[in-house]
């Protein structure tokens, strides 16, 4: 029995113009299968724009933490991460001041509803303090190996062809050690990813250490 299922967008896109034409009655079996493929079609390509976003947003973090480390620090104690770890989630409160200011000032009327981007910053901030009570998943600048990596990430020695190595490399995260952090247990230090290696140096200020299927 020949198997007729449509699978791929591609395939769809040759087959529609024969529903358009009346080759195919709209209301067949098949211009329904045809509309199936389509609607799977538009939703793997919209979970697919969705991963893209949501690695950006990692990249971002990792990154921001990278550079905000001292350029003469070899590694940062434990409190001084959980700091750095605060200001990253402040680092939008300027513009929410700024925002709220101006649109008091525009409007005469005191319950003018917030604008888009306010809206979007405070429900990002939300989520970000709801996270850092349950595990906040950032770089490990307590150990000095793991920081030796984390700058190599975002400055890469130039390839020995000569070309130009950009750095922030996606494909070069998984070598990076990422602890989780807990707002309410700041001397607690979870492995969320092991890097490179399978033993670290003891971090400074590292007090309490388990993998994360432990915490789980």
């Amino acid at each position: 029995m020949p198997n007729n299922r449509v699978k791929t967008l591609k395939a769809v896109q040759g087959k529609k113009t024969k529903v358009a034409s009346g080759q195919v009655h709209p209301n067949s079996r098949r211009a329904k299968q045809l509309q199936r493929v389509e609607l799977r079609a538009k939703k793997l390509e919209h979970d697919a724009k969705v991963r893209r976003v949501a690695e950006v947003h990692e990249m971002d973090r990792h990154l921001y933490f990278v550079h905000a480390l001292p350029s003469d620090a070899t590694s940062v104690s434990l409190p001084d991460l959980h700091q750095i770890l605060n200001d990253y989630l402040n680092r939008n409160e300027a513009e929410l001041v700024e925002l709220k200011h101006e649109r008091e000032g525009r409007s005469w009327r005191k319950g003018e509803g917030k604008g888009k981007r306010e809206t979007e910053l405070e429900k990002l901030r939300e989520e970000e303090e709801s996270e850092y009570k349950t595990g906040f998943v950032i770089p490990d600048l307590t150990v000095a190996e793991n920081v030796v990596i984390c700058r190599q990430w975002i400055k890469p020695a130039p390839a020995k062809e000569g070309k130009n190595t950009k750095g922030g490399d996606p494909s070069y995260l998984g070598r990076i050690r990422l602890i989780r952090l807990f707002k309410d247990d700041p001397n607690v230090v979870v492995v969320a990813q092991k890097g490179a290696r399978e033993t670290w140096q003891e971090g400074e200020g590292e007090v309490e250490m388990g993998d994360a299927d432990d915490a789980a």
